[in-house]
């Protein structure tokens, strides 16, 4: 990975891939982080939450803004690869599986779509956690019930930036398992939310679908990040001119 405006991003989506399949072959552990705007926009104040970004495993870069802007900058054709996608991905692979954070509701319907596509979906446990702060969750408690069932893969929707924070907490109590922090996905998933078909170019527009289904969270998260978009990339610009006079 490379830092791009102060968080690291892998945006090889083969390389990511790799990096994720070969830890779960060696049964290592891990978190891997779905940068957003939100998220870019929260670490570049608070520098705590950064530290868990860069702690990571890998982070891949869900904005097809922010990519563009790196892009730019490093005349490179980066691309997004965002976290519904993602799970959708891995969801109907063969890895076992944990939902956590997730209803039963969910679940359930996330369940009923794998088995109306053939696939079987004995390889997904579900993990209902308390609506609470993340400072105050049991993380050995909830280690024990995943450790009890070894997952391959983790799923944590809690949204960001708490579930993040969650992921780097509960790393050390767990024995393996890369945990995903994956936001919406599962709505995305099972229709609630709606992926857009429209693109320009390598901008999607899937803020849009999320300001029309949570216009009262979506909107305080969207506006910060235009703000600091010049102030990103007048720095970023400079780090890049820095490096080449060495």
């Amino acid at each position: 990975m490379q830092e791009y405006f102060n968080v690291s991003l892998e945006f090889d989506h083969e390389v990511f891939k790799h990096t994720i399949e070969k830890n779960i072959e060696n049964n290592g552990k891990g978190y891997v982080c779905v940068v957003d705007a939100n998220v870019l926009t929260i670490a570049q104040k608070n520098t705590k939450f950064r530290k868990v970004l860069n702690n990571s495993m890998v982070n891949t870069c869900d904005g097809s803004s922010i990519a563009m802007l790196a892009g730019i900058i490093y005349k490179q054709n980066y691309r997004a690869l965002n976290g519904p996608t993602l799970f959708a991905h891995y969801i109907e692979k063969k890895y076992s599986q944990l939902l956590l954070g997730s209803n039963e509701e969910t679940s359930n319907k996330i369940k009923e779509i794998l088995e109306k596509k053939g696939i079987d979906n004995r390889h997904l446990s579900v993990m209902p956690l308390p609506f609470k702060a993340v400072e105050e969750f049991d993380y050995v408690e909830i280690s024990k019930y995943i450790n009890g069932i070894k997952p391959q893969i983790i799923w944590v929707s809690l949204g960001a930036p708490k579930q993040e924070v969650f992921m780097s907490n509960l790393l050390p109590y767990l024995d393996k398992g890369i945990m995903f922090g994956i936001g919406a996905a599962f709505n995305f998933y099972i229709g609630n939310i709606a992926l857009p078909d429209a693109k320009i170019g390598a901008l999607k527009f899937i803020w849009v679908s999320r300001i029309f289904s949570e216009p009262m969270k979506q909107l305080p998260r969207i506006l910060p990040y235009i703000k600091v978009i010049p102030k990103l990339f007048f720095q970023e610009k400079r780090k890049l001119r820095n490096q080449l006079k060495k």
